[in-house]
């Protein structure tokens, strides 16, 4: 039998940046990740949940190119649309339509500096199963 309890007492992920500023008000104000728990000239750290984390990290690279090994990040939220029209007055804008899944409608997008966005809305039914 194989115990399927992680051992890692916390789980954070990276995201390297060349302006920390700009993407921590992306994250920070369009994305409402809140506050950061840590905020600095080299890094900034919002809290996602009780043990998870993300961070985003100033690069010393003079640009930063995301391709296949790119990070994507997927965001539920209740109003596809509404939260598509947010991004898109900040400059930050999805994909002119959603493709619907199964249960799920999503619209891809990209932080100020490239990394891959993945939104979806999932249905309210479903959810409450």
């Amino acid at each position: 039998m194989v115990n399927s309890t992680m051992n890692a007492k916390h789980l954070g992920l990276v995201l390297r940046v060349n302006d920390l500023d700009i993407c921590r008000l992306f994250y920070r104000d369009l994305l409402e990740l809140g506050e950061p728990v840590f905020d600095s000239t080299f890094a900034v750290v919002f809290r996602l949940a009780d043990k998870l984390t993300l961070t985003l990290e100033k690069s010393a690279a003079e640009y930063l190119e995301h391709a296949s090994a790119a990070t994507s990040l997927a965001i539920s939220v209740p109003d596809l649309e509404a939260f598509a029209a947010k991004l898109d007055a900040g400059g930050c804008p999805l994909a002119d339509e959603p493709v619907r899944i199964g249960i799920v409608s999503y619209r891809r997008g990209t932080d100020p500096e490239g990394n891959p966005l993945l939104v979806f809305q999932s249905d309210p039914v479903a959810e409450e199963k």
